[in-house]
């Protein structure tokens, strides 16, 4: 009786058993696959895209509208006369190096030519008398050319002296730090009691014009030969995400750093509109270089595993399986529901096997955690 009992409990299990793979194999999955995971996933979709140069740069003024001021004197600031963001004009007074010593040398200078003017004024009576002498027979000849030479050297010698007056006065007004143009404050480097060599290695301020503005970027060679002057431009800020400017490149980088191997492109933009971005800010130049092609998008979100331009996608195959494939990426562009980025398979059958052709479907989340082959339910 014992054994019969275990004998129907066996065929009972193996029963069950069937009924399993039988389930398994009707929802299309390998026995022992485990449980199916979770997944959203989202269409890819074919747009006509133009290609395009992403660069990374910072906003700052026109080249000629924007100054680190230094004094040209060495000593201590004795007041700076200015803040962050005051709006200064052309020759404004902005701060004042202690003079106490020049003052002294413009003095001492001023004095010199006193005296020298006085030298110059004797010599020349002396001269006058010596020649009169001489017309009447009185005096040598010899004595009117020593007068003369006298004389001579009185000028030059109050030349000189007025020089050197004409250097102190100078130095003496550069202890006064003036704007070299109208602009706003930008930056305050140093400040009342701090010392100043007289060199532009220890600059008090920087003065520029924020009403024109341009973006700063650095470029490989290859997208420097890609990019021309005038070529239009979108910028966006990250500091201002609702914020895209129009702007066109100003000039191109002839030559690249033997360092770096990266040259400079200038790009001007257009603050027509009235919202001006801060100096300093960086933002993200597209320039379009090209005519439009069509193109493979997926979201950003369905992205993994970056390194450099290449990348992984997991596809919502057909068969309710992961599918991971490598691609590489290219362009992005903004839409209303977020970022797409165009994707081109690494190798060429990649594209369908993995579904990532128009019309698939690829996972936006989760992405991490899927290997290939795993089994899928994606979610509604």
């Amino acid at each position: 009786m014992r054994r019969a009992a275990l004998t129907l409990a066996a065929i009972a299990a193996l029963a069950a058993l069937s009924g399993c793979r039988r389930e398994a194999s009707a929802d299309g999955l390998e026995p022992g696959a485990g449980a199916p995971k979770r997944v959203r996933c989202a269409p890819v979709e074919t747009r006509a895209l133009r290609p395009q140069v992403i660069l990374h740069g910072t906003v700052a003024p026109l080249p000629d509208r924007d100054a680190q001021i230094a004094p040209q004197v060495a000593g201590r600031i004795l007041e700076v006369l200015v803040r962050e963001g005051d709006r200064v004009t052309r020759g404004q007074p902005l701060a004042r190096i202690e003079d106490a010593a020049l003052a002294d040398q413009a003095k001492q200078a001023g004095a010199q030519v006193t005296k020298a003017a006085a030298e110059t004024n004797l010599a020349r009576t002396t001269r006058d008398r010596v020649a009169r002498v001489v017309d009447r027979g009185i005096a040598a000849r010899q004595e009117l050319d020593d007068a003369q030479a006298r004389l001579a050297t009185a000028q030059a010698g109050e030349t000189e002296a007025r020089a050197a007056a004409g250097i102190a006065a100078r130095q003496l007004d550069r202890a006064t730090v003036r704007s070299p143009l109208a602009g706003v404050v930008l930056k305050l480097f140093r400040k009342t009691g701090e010392l100043v060599d007289g060199t532009p290695a220890t600059p008090v301020l920087e003065v520029g014009d924020p009403t024109h503005l341009e973006l700063v970027a650095t470029a490989t060679a290859a997208d420097l030969v890609r990019v021309h002057a005038r070529d239009a431009v979108t910028v966006t800020l990250p500091a201002l995400p609702d914020l895209a400017v129009r702007g066109a490149v100003a000039a191109v980088s002839p030559a690249v750093d033997r360092a770096t191997g990266l040259g400079s492109i200038r790009i001007t933009l257009d603050t027509s509109a009235g919202t001006l971005p801060p100096v300093g800010v960086t933002g993200v130049a597209r320039i379009e270089t090209g005519e439009p092609h069509a193109a493979t998008l997926v979201p950003a979100a369905a992205l993994r595993a970056a390194l450099g331009d290449e990348a992984e996608v997991v596809a919502c195959g057909p068969d309710r399986r992961a599918h991971v494939v490598r691609v590489q990426r290219g362009a992005s562009i903004g839409t209303t529901t977020g970022a797409l980025v165009e994707i081109r398979a690494l190798a060429p059958g990649d594209a369908g096997a993995a579904g990532i052709s128009p019309g698939a479907r690829v996972a936006v989340e989760p992405v991490l955690g899927l290997s290939d082959g795993d089994p899928l339910e994606p979610a509604p």
